[in-house]
């Protein structure tokens, strides 16, 4: 058979990417976010957090840019409740969820490095609320929508002003205060919100 018809081995091709070294990177550049901001962050530390070569990460992301913004797209879990659930109980195990996805994983603190940065670096702020915001914004909207519709709520609420009432207190609590929240806090948030936009009783 001749060299040039001898079918391209495994290694002639190149190997596929280590898909655990690409999430250990992603990761990585999410933690180094958290502590330092988007500003104080460099290609070496996320190399070193990861435990990789600087020219590893480099191959797959040649800026902290496009690194930066492959982390926010990444996919964070955050399950739905279901929206079978009467409105008020979805909407307590939803704010009990975002507090954990938001607070707890210390995307609130990139939220705060990329508002400084936004002028500077435009577009990854963007991503962030593409990727982590408004997907939660979308949740709450459908909730409302169906609670709505079961005659739970009052039809002439604004899914939005509502969402914002639950986001500003959340924000307001941990980011401005430094507090944290409990179960208590957040069952006397969702009293609160939901004295704003329950159906007048009938009968």
């Amino acid at each position: 058979m001749p060299s040039s018809a001898v079918p391209l081995t495994r290694s002639a091709r190149g190997r596929p990417r280590d898909v655990e070294v690409g999430q250990r990177i992603l990761a990585a550049t999410f933690r180094q976010l958290v502590e330092v901001g988007y500003g104080g962050l460099s290609i070496e530390a996320v190399a070193s957090d990861a435990g990789v070569a600087k020219t590893t990460v480099y191959r797959r992301y040649p800026t902290k840019r496009e690194m930066v913004v492959a982390a926010l797209r990444e996919a964070t879990p955050f399950p739905a409740p279901s929206l079978d659930l009467p409105a008020r109980e979805g909407l307590e195990a939803f704010v009990g969820t975002a507090v954990a996805a938001l607070v707890e994983s210390g995307a609130f603190r990139v939220l705060g490095s990329l508002l400084l940065e936004d002028q500077r670096h435009p577009g990854l702020l963007d991503v962030f609320r593409q990727r982590l915001l408004e997907p939660r914004r979308a949740m709450v909207d459908a909730m409302l929508t169906r609670g709505i519709e079961r005659g739970e709520l009052r039809p002439d609420i604004d899914p939005l002003i509502v969402t914002e009432m639950i986001a500003g207190a959340v924000f307001g609590h941990h980011v401005i205060l430094g507090l944290t929240a409990d179960e208590a806090w957040i069952r006397a948030l969702v009293d609160h919100v939901w004295h704003a936009i329950a159906a007048e009783p009938t009968g």
